[in-house]
């Protein structure tokens, strides 16, 4: 009986025992579940007013004036646009007006500003702008078109001495140097000669020794220039040659240049010269030159310098280019710029070729 009693207290412990157990467990779990929803409603109150904290500061800054991203860049597109048709409407004008100014090829080049455009016979000619070569340190803000067409210097550029100058051959005649040196001139370039373009023969200018006697008496600075013709090395040597000859008892303080540009004659005997010929006849004249003691220098006009000589020439000599647009289209560093063909200087009766030098100072 009393074996019967302990059995069922027993049973009735270790199912107290298990209620208990269950009872607690089921108390873990609501309280677990019970903390991650208090969690996830912290969560998102601290998510709500951080989004309300975001939109609060967007709809500050647009009443600030400011923008948000989706309504910048629709407003970078739109401005873009906008550049885009005020630009295309300035280069069809630009294009209209040098086409009624009768200058074809400058209209062309408004198109192509990475390019140089030059004009032969009728054919035009496309050439990148080689971006390895040095560029000119002059601006277009360095120069002022006068009313008469010329051009003035008015840089401020302290490392840069700009002087002025003139080139005469026997067609400008009997001049009268100190009524040039009179009228600001610097200094003179005077042919010294010529090879003929069909026959090949060295001719002496008929005025070079009338001329640079006269302007190194009038205080001019001088220098001077051969108009070449020659097909190859050894004729820009025999070239060279007759140069130093007929310089060599005088004073010579600027350049002596080879005049290197092809004529419009299918005769010519330059007509069929190749880029490489060019280079190989430009190296020749100024390593000779250079060889004296002299400073060489490469003359013609833009095609000269992107159609028949190959770059390196361009950064081995000083270069000395003719173009009489403005602003300068030549976009590599000059030494010399021809400016104009219409100059009008007392001394010199008719026209005469105006000219500035760059100097850079040590």
């Amino acid at each position: 009986m009393k074996k019967t009693e302990n059995t069922k207290n027993n049973s009735k412990m270790v199912k107290n025992t298990k209620n208990l157990i269950s009872v607690i467990f089921l108390s873990l779990v609501s309280l677990l579940a019970l903390s991650t929803c208090i969690g996830l409603l912290l969560s998102n109150a601290a998510i709500r007013r951080q989004a309300d904290a975001s939109q609060s500061e967007l709809d500050a800054l647009e009443t600030e004036g400011y923008y948000t991203t989706a309504r910048a860049n629709q407003l970078i597109d739109q401005a873009d646009a906008r550049a885009r048709k005020e630009e295309g409407d300035r280069l069809r004008d630009t294009f209209r007006g040098k086409l009624e100014e009768g200058d074809r090829i400058g209209a062309i080049r408004t198109l192509y500003p990475d390019e140089i455009i030059t004009e032969y016979a009728g054919q035009y000619y496309f050439t990148p702008i080689d971006e390895s070569l040095p560029l000119s340190p002059l601006t277009e803000e360095d120069f002022q078109l006068l009313e008469d067409g010329t051009v003035k210097y008015i840089g401020t550029d302290e490392s840069l001495s700009v002087t002025k100058g003139i080139d005469v051959s026997r067609t400008q005649g009997d001049i009268d140097f100190y009524k040039v040196k009179s009228e600001g001139i610097d200094f003179v370039m005077i042919r010294v000669g010529l090879r003929g373009s069909v026959e090949g023969t060295i001719l002496e200018d008929d005025y070079f020794k009338t001329n640079i006697k006269n302007a190194q008496k009038a205080g001019l600075e001088v220098g001077v220039y051969f108009y070449s013709q020659s097909i190859d090395a050894d004729e820009a040597v025999e070239e060279a040659e007759y140069v130093l000859k007929q310089i060599k008892n005088y004073e010579i303080t600027y350049p002596v240049a080879l005049d290197l540009e092809q004529t419009n004659s299918s005769d010519a005997r330059t007509s069929k010269l190749t880029k490489q010929i060019y280079s190989e006849i430009a190296d020749a004249f100024c390593e000779r030159v250079k060889e004296e003691g002299y400073t060489p220098m490469i003359m013609g006009g833009i095609r000269t310098f992107t159609e028949f000589l190959e770059p390196v020439s361009l950064e081995k000599y000083p270069v000395w280019v003719s173009y009489y647009g403005f602003p300068q289209y030549y976009p590599y560093d000059y030494r010399m710029w021809q400016f104009s063909r219409n100059g009008v200087i007392d001394g010199i009766e008719g026209e005469v070729n105006l000219d500035f030098c760059v100097i850079r100072k040590e």
